[in-house]
């Protein structure tokens, strides 16, 4: 009984505002009232609700993030406090670890604490608990790449991703993936070691901002968008690349 009526409690409380952060037309001051939710979530116990709190805490950031006037306003500066919250009462739940990248690294500009949230998913995940762990060390390598220059942990990140695919039904990428570690070793400015990062962050880029930038990477490079014989478009580099 004092289980439910702690989570009742939070409910009521988190309900109480977010009808304030919804209805107002401030986007600072829903900043704030979103602010306290995650406070009060936070020291608040949760007395074995937790997967609950962060399945509750992930659709609440979706709202926040999907928000893109506000977000164009006040910027993504509580991304953080949503995706630690949630990783830490759920450390096995996956899907929300596919946004850190684009709401940490790129929106909010702090490319140390997306690889740091997820080292605690690759902690808690393995090819054996979900078949699609090997996407947090793919999205940890580009950060450590493309945004902090980490050559060696960009390598590691994208050899353990190939280990982990190989388990899966997947196992065909990890060939790539160990290819992308060794140009990384050979010469990491080259144009295939680049196309290939930024050509994985627009295909897994869940954010139009973080998909645009990673489009102009691309063109930069020489790339084009093609459309493939099973209609999918893809970028291409020319068939000779210089670096």
């Amino acid at each position: 009984m004092a289980g439910v009526a702690a989570a009742g409690a939070i409910a009521m409380q988190w309900s109480r505002l977010d009808r304030v952060t919804r209805y107002t037309l401030d986007p600072a001051v829903a900043e704030e009232r979103s602010a306290i939710q995650l406070e009060l979530l936070d020291r608040l116990p949760t007395l074995g609700f937790d997967n609950a709190i962060a399945d509750w805490v992930f659709l609440q950031y979706l709202q926040y993030f999907g928000d893109e006037a506000a977000r164009i306003q006040t910027g993504c500066n509580l991304s953080e406090q949503y995706f630690d919250l949630v990783t830490r009462r759920d450390p096995r739940f996956l899907i929300p670890y596919i946004f850190v990248p684009s709401s940490v690294a790129y929106c909010q500009g702090k490319p140390e604490r997306s690889v740091e949230l997820l080292d605690r998913g690759i902690a808690a995940i393995s090819p054996q608990i979900h078949e699609n762990a090997f996407i947090l060390p793919l999205l940890q390598g580009l950060d450590q790449f493309l945004l902090l220059n980490d050559i060696d942990g960009a390598i590691e990140s994208y050899e353990l991703a190939a280990v982990w695919v190989e388990e899966t039904r997947f196992a065909v990428y990890a060939n790539s993936l160990r290819d992308i570690a060794r140009y990384l070793r050979e010469d990491p400015d080259s144009i295939q070691a680049r196309f290939f990062g930024w050509s994985e962050v627009y295909r897994n880029a869940v954010d139009d901002r973080v998909r645009a930038r990673a489009i102009t990477e691309l063109e930069k490079l020489g790339a084009r968008l093609e459309q493939q014989p099973n209609g999918e478009f893809r970028f291409v580099l020319p068939e000779s690349p210089t670096n």
